[in-house]
């Protein structure tokens, strides 16, 4: 998969007409997914159906951070030494534009959280005295809209990147988790479909300024 390579040429996909079970009924249009901006980066499968691992994605928008975020009381990081995982939260820049105009998520949205581990700063010499950094990445995580394909809408995936190996060459396929994995939490605790945009900063800060502006401008 090149996500920054392939491209679409449409910007809204077509979907054909639901036969109305009523007689003497005229035939009426299925709902249609939300459009797709034009441009956008989309997400591949190989032969079997099954998600590759994306590319290119750091070139996209991050659109929140967190270190440390667990789901549960048993992942709160209680040593100094150890503040938990970097998390940055990465969307295609048409599916962030398209949210910030709308406050929606179009279809074939992707977002793609990378899992690096800490490790102190500090360093011999006089540049880092306190502080974390980011290690290299263990792994991504990656969330899909795709209402064609997934029953529920979104689909979720886990990448495991292998030591010693580069990340790149990890091209391995990946099944979505069943659906009490993730989906159901995401469903339940959400704030806008299915994303968890309570923690997306950059991304609702965004949406919130566009809104005052169009309310500005009537």
């Amino acid at each position: 998969m090149r996500y920054p390579v392939r491209k679409i040429g449409v910007g809204v996909l077509l979907t054909g007409l639901a036969a109305c079970a009523l007689i003497g009924a005229d035939p009426v249009p299925a709902k249609k997914p939300a459009a797709m901006p034009k441009g956008m980066a989309l997400p591949e499968y190989d032969k079997d159906g099954k998600l590759l691992r994306p590319t290119g994605f750091e070139k996209w928008v991050v659109v929140g951070t967190s270190i440390g975020l667990g789901y549960s009381d048993g992942d709160i990081k209680k040593s100094p030494d150890n503040p938990g995982t970097f998390h940055n939260v990465y969307l295609q820049p048409e599916a962030f534009d398209h949210y910030v105009s709308t406050g929606k998520f179009p279809e074939q949205t992707v977002f793609i959280v990378t899992n690096n581990q800490s490790q102190p700063a500090k360093t011999k010499g006089p540049v880092s005295r306190t502080g974390f950094v980011a290690a290299p990445t263990s792994g991504l995580e990656i969330a899909i809209k795709d209402s064609q394909k997934y029953p529920e809408g979104w689909a979720y995936f886990m990448f495991h990147d292998t030591p010693g190996k580069s990340p790149s060459n990890v091209r391995a396929a990946e099944r979505a988790f069943e659906r009490k994995d993730c989906f159901d939490c995401h469903a339940e605790h959400a704030a806008n479909d299915n994303v968890f945009t309570q923690f997306y900063s950059v991304l609702t800060d965004s949406r919130e300024k566009q809104v005052a502006k169009d309310a500005a401008a009537k």
